[in-house]
């Protein structure tokens, strides 16, 4: 996989969060999402994200309201951050224990953009990431691909590659570029806080 570094310093990401959390094997609970429901669930938030913010700008050329030029401002849309409240741990440890397994450790999905100033919208809130250098991965075959990836990455890829440690106690961000995701050359991929 192309993989490059890049230096993050006092950023913040600002977007729509989904609580993901505890689940029985029957239903989710108290409308939040289930870690092993994320593949599912995470691009339905898109979908939201497409209607409530991309559609009525973008295609139907409507004057943006608050919520909507906060989102085109700061770029909301670029990343999807997830994070969680598991102490002492990874994403990277995290994903391989939580993914595929019904758990009650909860996480925060975030479609989010580098915040750039200005006001915070109800619905939207601010996330610090992790300020040092961060592993940038370039998924390839467009979004069709992401999943597939995304799963290579983590179970293949990384464990190949020791000398790129994960961050202890830190999120993961899948980053996304351009516009037609049906395209196989459309540029994603995930970035990971790497241990000082």
């Amino acid at each position: 996989m192309k993989h490059e570094i890049i230096e993050l310093h006092n950023v913040q990401i600002i977007g729509m969060a989904k609580k993901g959390g505890a689940c029985d094997v029957d239903n989710i609970v108290g409308g939040y999402l289930a870690f092993n429901e994320a593949k599912e669930e995470c691009p339905k938030f898109w979908g939201e994200f497409v209607e409530k913010i991309v559609r009525p700008v973008f295609f139907e050329k409507q004057a943006p309201n608050a919520f909507q030029k906060a989102a085109i401002d700061n770029g909301v849309g670029e990343f999807g951050l997830c994070t969680c409240d598991i102490p002492n741990h990874n994403c990277s440890t995290c994903w391989e224990a939580n993914f595929g397994a019904c758990c009650k450790n909860t996480f925060t999905y975030v479609i989010g953009g580098i915040y750039k100033g200005g006001d915070i919208p109800e619905g939207m809130q601010l996330f610090p990431i992790q300020s040092g250098k961060w592993l940038k991965i370039h998924f390839e075959g467009g979004m069709k691909a992401f999943q597939e990836q995304y799963t290579k990455f983590h179970k293949e890829w990384l464990p190949a590659h020791p000398e790129y440690k994960w961050a202890p106690n830190s999120c993961s961000m899948e980053w996304y570029q351009g516009t037609d995701i049906e395209s196989p050359d459309y540029q994603c991929g995930v970035m990971m806080p790497l241990e000082n």
